[in-house]
């Protein structure tokens, strides 16, 4: 489980909040891939934890979003990033294309 500290008022939060939507929306540029996160108000001390849901598409599509949900109903969205989902699509096939 991975912890994403939050500071409000901060520029420097790798996550932002939608009122509208009731979610935190960052990039795996900034938070690494896991199943289960902690997200952390680092003045509060108050933390949710989210777990894995689902995700929008394929793991290598630049437009896919892994969605997470807390027991109180926010959701955490992890979206992809082009440049680096680019990459690991190359190295995926590389690597597979090698076994053959």
């Amino acid at each position: 489980m991975k912890i994403i500290s939050l500071t409000p008022g901060s520029k420097s939060n790798p996550l932002i909040y939608s009122k509208r939507d009731n979610a935190f929306y960052g990039t795996e540029k900034s938070i690494p891939f896991d199943i289960t996160y902690t997200v952390k108000n680092t003045v509060t001390k108050n933390s949710e934890i989210f777990e894995f849901a689902y995700s929008t598409g394929p793991e290598f599509d630049p437009d896919t979003q892994w969605v997470y949900k807390s027991n109180s109903g926010i959701r955490l969205i992890v979206c992809n990033d082009a440049e680096i989902t680019r990459i690991r699509g190359e190295l995926y096939l590389k690597h597979k294309i090698a076994d053959l």
